[in-house]
């Protein structure tokens, strides 16, 4: 089965302009020109991006906010990202790995 080709969305945003991600989990911004402050939930450190610089986005919310105005593209990680099936068919049997299967051990409180 051939994988899908990424998706490229290109995004003018201008001074002091914002954009906020909910769940970029596999998604990476590039900067093509001007410059762009990132901060993702739950990571400490904010960024500021400059032309040719690239990022992931994250699981959580991102906000992306121009410090000037600024070409980005905002490349789809849906190749990378794994069916749904599959990722709750592999939740499921680890769960099923931690319950216990069989008749309890002689003396174990019910």
């Amino acid at each position: 089965m051939k994988a899908a080709a990424p998706r490229i969305r290109t995004i003018d945003l201008g001074y002091e302009q914002m954009m906020i991600f909910d769940d970029g989990r596999g998604d990476r911004v590039r900067v093509l020109y001007g410059a762009t402050w990132l901060t993702r939930e739950g990571d400490g450190e904010d960024t500021v991006l400059r032309p040719g610089a690239e990022r992931a986005l994250g699981n959580g919310r991102t906000l992306i906010a121009a410090l000037e105005p600024t070409r980005l593209q905002v490349v789809d990680g849906v190749s990378q990202r794994r069916p749904l099936l599959r990722t709750l068919t592999q939740r499921m049997w680890r769960w099923a790995r931690r319950l216990q299967v069989g008749p309890m051990a002689p003396g174990a409180a019910a």
